[in-house]
């Protein structure tokens, strides 16, 4: 096990430093522009998780952006077989609606999931892990991101309906305006496109950076790079 002295040794707090400022350039570039910043970090934990192998890096970025088109493929997939299980997509709150989108979606689950494991070893750049990680990653989030704006405008409509009430033109548009703004800042928009690119161009710069920085330890260190952790 090693020490507490040689954890914080040079050459690690070197790294750190290099790596919260890659991080917080990314974070500098990203959320001013209400970018979602968690497709590149998770493309930066992959890289990690691989022991920086640059050699991996293509099954990570590549696998990560088929996992996140998934998420568009499925809309498609629910809207063809939703009818055929007996729902009607123009009453998606009816619950033999809801029965049928669940079914239809736990059968897409496991065709994907099929597919990974029987495809792995014959396009392993697509077919992987991080596909069906950033799959799972990227749902939950959607979900997350449904729930709030529908509360969002739940409570906009509210409000202006309260303002309506009392009759004055003045501050029903003002409201308006006001919730509006909210809603905007607030609740972000599921753009899986712009997360693809996200992924692809700000994941690819991450593990840029980051396998740039062993380089320089090693040479620092005097010694070929390594293929370590985060941890070192």
């Amino acid at each position: 096990m090693a020490s507490l002295a040689s954890a914080f040794n040079k050459l690690n707090v070197i790294f750190l430093a290099l790596l919260l400022v890659l991080i917080m350039a990314g974070e500098l570039i990203l959320e001013p522009r209400h970018l979602a910043t968690w497709p590149a970090f998770l493309i930066m934990i992959f890289f990690f998780m691989s022991h920086m192998n640059i050699k991996e890096a293509p099954a990570i970025l590549i696998g990560s952006a088929f996992g996140l088109l998934n998420l568009v493929l499925i809309t498609y997939w629910v809207g063809a077989t939703v009818p055929m299980l007996g729902g009607d997509m123009a009453k998606v709150t009816d619950p033999h609606t809801v029965e049928a989108m669940f079914i239809s979606k736990l059968i897409y689950i496991a065709l994907f999931v099929s597919l990974i494991v029987f495809l792995k070893d014959i396009l392993p750049w697509v077919f992987n892990n991080y596909a069906f990680m950033c799959f799972t990653v990227s749902g939950a989030v959607s979900g997350v991101y449904t729930v709030a704006a529908i509360a969002a405008h739940t409570i906009a409509g509210y409000a202006n309906g309260v303002v309506a009430a009392g009759g004055n033109p003045a501050a029903i548009s003002a409201m308006k305006a006001a919730t509006d703004k909210a809603i905007a800042a607030t609740v972000p928009v599921v753009n899986v496109y712009q997360w693809i690119a996200i992924e692809l161009i700000g994941g690819a710069i991450f593990i840029a950076g980051i396998y740039g920085i062993t380089k320089l330890l090693a040479k620092l260190a005097g010694a070929p790079a390594a293929h370590n952790d985060v941890q070192g």
